[in-house]
């Protein structure tokens, strides 16, 4: 570990002190998060979140301890009842350089409003395109919602004002995501999700969709499909923890009538608490 007397920054030519300009999370991205709703006071799905934020950390060899994240959690809702939480679990210490065989970790948490979408993203889907960015693949990444989110920043650029998300597409021309959702779409009676095999971030909401699907019996397809098998499906949805499930109601050239039967299931059996979200 570096002696942090030894180290100095400044910010714009002005001296800072802070220990965190020579985070890891910050210069290398070495760390994972997850992201928290909140409504009236119940933090959605925490158990979930939480699990998948512990695993995440296990990936990258970061010890965290389960009580102290609850903790942090739990003093970043206290005094409101309506937020947004964010959970960052980075490497600890200051050490330059790749190579750190260190596996002690530090949280940070962010509270933040709530978007203020509107109800009829649920109600009457969104419109969404196709990125020309193409994400980078790396199995031992493939799922882990790490820090390094540059490839979704690209992609987020120079929207159209009517687009609400990009469908991201790996390497291969194989679908993956939304810049900031996971993908389903249905053919028939059957769910079909894209693989996340060798990249892409697994979320919280894609694992409890598939759950529920299981749990109805629904016929499920986990596979690598080009972007043709999309523009023919019979209906289409986003996922994510803070808006449930988004319709997908146009997609480039393609439009549906929204929400299509599988969607429409689906969101009932969620009960999704959108209603905090949508104005």
């Amino acid at each position: 570990m570096q002696n942090e007397a030894d180290l100095s920054c400044w910010i714009d030519g002005e001296p800072s002190y802070s220990r965190l300009n020579w985070h890891r999370g910050l210069h290398y991205g070495d760390g994972v998060f997850r992201t928290f709703l909140m409504v009236d006071g119940v933090v959605i799905d925490q158990d979930r979140q939480l699990e998948k934020l512990h695993k995440d950390s296990k990936s990258l060899s970061l010890d965290v301890d389960r009580w102290h994240i609850r903790q942090c959690l739990s003093q970043a809702v206290e005094g409101t009842s309506t937020a947004v939480i964010k959970l960052v679990i980075a490497r600890a210490g200051v050490r330059r350089g790749y190579q750190c065989s260190d596996t002690g970790s530090e949280i940070l948490t962010l509270r933040s409003p709530v978007p203020d979408y509107p109800s009829s993203l649920w109600e009457r889907g969104i419109s969404a395109d196709f990125s020309q960015v193409r994400l980078a693949m790396q199995p031992a990444l493939a799922g882990i919602k790490h820090l390094n989110r540059l490839e979704q920043v690209l992609a987020s650029r120079n929207w159209k004002p009517d687009i609400h998300e990009r469908i991201l597409c790996d390497m291969e021309n194989q679908l993956i995501c939304g810049t900031r959702t996971n993908l389903f779409w249905a053919v028939g009676d059957r769910l079909v999700t894209p693989s996340l095999s060798t990249c892409g971030v697994s979320g919280m909401m894609r694992e409890k969709i598939l759950d529920l699907a299981r749990a109805a019996g629904m016929d499920i397809v986990v596979d690598r499909q080009p972007p043709a098998a999309l523009m023919t499906a019979d209906e289409a949805f986003l996922s994510n923890s803070l808006i449930g499930i988004w319709p997908i109601r146009q997609l480039a050239e393609r439009f549906w009538v929204v929400p299509g039967p599988i969607t429409h299931r689906l969101a009932s059996m969620l009960k999704h608490s959108w209603q905090g979200i949508g104005g």
